[in-house]
């Protein structure tokens, strides 16, 4: 059973056990705070699919859908 206050607090019992957690390992990696390699700050996250952003220097880079390798 998955812990109450998850990311999956709507879902219930819902779609089955094995999407739910697939679900919940990919929003926990896209909602992860991430430093910005330009600057430092950690206000660096997604801005669309594919493309990553930092808020403070405006630093922008491509990446994959869900996380960025740099």
């Amino acid at each position: 059973m998955l812990k109450p206050g998850g990311s999956l607090i709507g879902l219930g019992q819902k779609y089955g056990l094995k999407h739910r957690k697939k679900f919940t390992q990919v929003h926990t990696l896209l909602k992860a705070k991430r430093k910005c390699p330009e600057c430092g700050s950690l206000k660096f996250g997604r801005e669309a699919v594919g493309i990553w952003a930092c808020k403070k220097c405006g630093y922008k880079v491509a990446g994959t859908a869900y996380d960025v390798s740099l």
